[in-house]
């Protein structure tokens, strides 16, 4: 099911942006406001840093703890909301939809080389929001974010352009 989750999660996400261009990638709606670019490239960030915590607690001792539900996860995705906009360059769709891959099929795809689902409910690691949470939660993380970024780009679409469909729904990919 984590897998599943994931796959669809970031099909969602390619498909949120597909019709875009560089620029309107690169567009802010304000001087405070992220772009979609910004938003696409905190996403691949993260993902590579949830795989490395991951990764490093396998080898910890941190035993299991209770499951948390998708649902209780959501805040700690929610909570970048109001965080500074990384500064990055303008960024290509190509080079955006480089940096997830790499994100997913380097980074992320090596947690489940190095181990199984099972496992991963089995062990945990620190969270700054909820504590001691499993690996599995960790793992949950990566496709919570990555819906929670089609949310916002879809957001962002509305706003550039009120008569603009989002290209996938939320719940398509619930």
């Amino acid at each position: 099911m984590l897998i599943t989750h994931l796959g669809k999660a970031r099909l969602g996400l390619l498909a949120s942006f597909e019709a875009w261009t560089d620029e309107q990638l690169n567009q802010r709606q304000d001087a405070r406001g992220w772009s979609a670019a910004q938003i696409l490239h905190h996403i691949a960030t993260v993902e590579q840093g949830l795989a490395a915590d991951i990764l490093g607690s396998l080898e910890s001792r941190g035993g299991k703890v209770p499951e948390l539900s998708p649902d209780a996860l959501s805040p700690a995705i929610e909570q970048f909301d109001g965080d500074e906009p990384p500064r990055i360059e303008f960024l290509t769709k190509s080079a955006l939809i480089q940096q997830l891959e790499e994100s997913r099929f380097r980074h992320l795809q090596r947690v489940f080389n190095e181990t199984h689902e099972r496992e991963l409910a089995e062990r945990s690691a620190p969270h700054p929001l909820y504590g001691r949470i499993s690996l599995k939660n960790l793992v949950d993380l990566v496709w919570l974010h990555d819906r929670h970024g089609i949310q916002r780009i879809d957001g962002i679409r509305a706003a550039c352009d009120p008569s603009g469909e989002p290209a996938r729904s939320i719940q398509d990919i619930s």
